[in-house]
């Protein structure tokens, strides 16, 4: 490796790292909202909340998903010609665009929001639909500064943002949602809403107002963010690099624009795609067998919430199987998709990073250096997402009881905890494949994952119950992962190690488990002892990777920033390859 691709790899990776340590802090900030959230409006109110979220989330990537790749291409394609006048154009049409996008973006959620909630099987979701709306707009105005200022490689004003938008979702959220919850309940029938009396008629539609409350802290983050990053815009705009190159027009600008962003976007909108049938197949699919509510009993039994909201309202027999699966719903999404979410975000991080850093190095014909940056990142995501997978899976009790106080998902997170690293795989191949230019590749590999997903769950929700939404997942995006990778092999010449690649990064993982799993065993659960057992785990991952399967090589260390001092450290010890 030339000093220049060295140069170029440690900057991808630092644009990664930054981007990884932003997104972290989001998602620790998002279980700081999730925490007290569910404590405030319950299992049923986080599945009115994921509703809303869930379609404003696929509503936005059919909007904008594609755009922030898209123009991070185009401007770090230019930057590297040092074409910078066609970089700030490239910058400029796609804002115009974005700027249109987003007010229809936001007229059909509020449109069509009570249409959309009855499709999906909970009409209650439709007011939250509604109040999140305008989000789509201000996410489609961050998406365009995002997209030039990765194109740059400067990942810090994409990472402030993020972390704006989350602390200002969870702040926002929680105080409007404790606001409705803290309300009187004056016992009238209806569902209106008395703001003079400060009363709201039943149970039920205090918890629908709270969850819609705590949506608005969505839409009040992503406007927060797109202040700040037009700030930034305007600040930076002073500093800008001067070229005598000549633009291209707006018309070609444009039309580059959306080759590249649509089959992007219809990628990633499949992906989501997977989230929303979830959303209408497990609510579904649920009530047809009512027996396998019986595994969680213990939430529907009398004493409970849910007993006590089923007497006050005088629900009947369909009704009360309709709010069971809601409740479901709400606890896989809230509690087991939010822990696993947690560990895919330096993923996220990665798969933004290498889409300008590949394309950079195929721009300036440097394929050695793509295929290395290609092959450091899939190494790097397998020896992260491994250790994740296991470790959540057996101790999930533990984790579920130190973050929400309880580990009735417990069951269903040990499942799910498993797709971490398919997820995570398909997270940096398809950035990797987008990177090569071949953005349709992905698209037919989740639609095949995606057709995948409802079969199983069509078939195993209603004899597994909960449990049969993540086995879906697991499968789906096993097969995506497979196939990106087969395409990535073809496409870019790559060799990849699969000792390297897949064996050693289990055998430590299998190893750090065993040790997680006689822990658990032999050690009650209490949050104080599962922060003990996960610095434990932490400890034997370390030790399995670098001792005993030394899955770390010395090109993947000198790619970070300061890699040289740090391999030769690792050096004095004999643990690199």
């Amino acid at each position: 490796m030339t000093s220049k691709e060295q140069k170029n790899s440690q900057t991808f990776i630092k644009g990664a790292l930054i981007l990884g340590i932003a997104n972290f802090v989001t998602k620790i900030i998002g279980a700081f909202f999730k925490v007290p959230l569910i404590s405030l409006i319950g299992n049923e109110g986080s599945g009115y909340f994921n509703v809303a979220y869930q379609i404003y989330t696929f509503m936005f990537i059919v909007a904008t998903a594609g755009f922030p790749v898209a123009i991070s291409k185009m401007v770090s394609e230019s930057e590297a010609k040092n074409s910078y006048n066609d970089a700030k154009k490239v910058f400029r049409v796609a804002f115009m665009f974005l700027f249109v996008v987003g007010i229809v973006g936001t007229l059909i959620l509020l449109l069509l929001s009570d249409k959309l909630a009855v499709l999906v099987g909970i009409p209650d979701a439709s007011m939250g639909i509604a109040v999140i709306a305008p989000a789509i707009f201000f996410v489609a105005m961050s998406s365009a500064y995002r997209g030039y200022f990765q194109g740059k490689q400067d990942m810090y004003p994409t990472a402030f943002s993020e972390v704006v938008e989350s602390a200002g979702k969870m702040i926002i959220g929680l105080v409007m949602a404790a606001f409705f919850m803290k309300m009187s309940i004056d016992g009238s029938i209806g569902k209106a809403i008395d703001f003079a009396a400060g009363k709201i008629s039943d149970a039920h539609t205090q918890t629908i107002f709270s969850s819609t409350g705590a949506i608005f802290g969505v839409t009040a983050g992503t406007f927060l963010a797109s202040c700040l990053l037009t700030v930034i815009y305007i600040v930076k705009k002073r500093k800008r690099e001067k070229s005598g190159d000549i633009p291209r027009g707006n018309r070609d600008i444009l039309l580059s624009l959306i080759k590249i962003a649509i089959p992007i976007t219809i990628g990633a909108s499949v992906s989501s795609l997977t989230t929303l049938i979830d959303m209408g197949t497990i609510c579904r699919r649920l009530v047809v067998r009512p027996e396998v509510f019986e595994k969680y009993a213990f939430m529907f039994s009398e004493g409970s919430e849910f007993f006590a909201q089923a007497l006050e309202g005088g629900w009947d027999a369909t009704t009360t199987l309709t709010h069971k699966a809601t409740t479901l719903y709400g606890m896989y999404t809230g509690k087991a998709l939010t822990m696993f979410n947690l560990p895919l975000t330096l993923i996220v991080a990665l798969g933004t990073s290498v889409v300008p850093a590949i394309s950079s190095a195929v721009a300036r014909k440097s394929s050695i250096e793509a295929r290395g940056i290609t092959e450091s990142t899939l190494r790097i995501a397998m020896l992260f997402a491994a250790p994740c997978a296991f470790g959540m899976a057996v101790l999930s009790k533990e984790i579920l009881n130190l973050l929400f106080g309880t580990y009735d998902a417990a069951s269903v997170l040990s499942i799910l905890s498993f797709a971490i690293i398919p997820v995570a795989i398909v997270q940096v191949t398809n950035s990797i494949l987008q990177a090569y230019g071949r953005v349709y590749v992905p698209v037919v590999n989740m639609i095949v994952g995606g057709a995948v997903k409802v079969l199983v769950n069509f078939f195993c929700i209603p004899y597994l119950g909960i449990d049969g939404a993540p086995v879906g997942t697991g499968v789906c995006y096993l097969i995506i992962a497979i196939l990106n990778i087969r395409a990535i092999i073809k496409t870019s010449g790559v060799k990849i190690n699969w000792i390297d690649f897949i064996v050693r990064p289990l055998v430590a993982a299998l190893i750090m488990g065993a040790v997680g799993y006689i822990l658990s065993t032999f050690i009650p659960v209490g949050r104080f002892m599962c922060i003990v057992e996960i610095g434990i785990c932490v400890v034997a991952y370390a030790v399995a990777v670098l001792f005993i399967v030394k899955a770390l090589r010395r090109e993947d260390v000198l790619t970070l920033p300061k890699g040289e001092k740090i391999a030769d450290i690792l050096d004095r010890f004999k643990v690199l390859r």
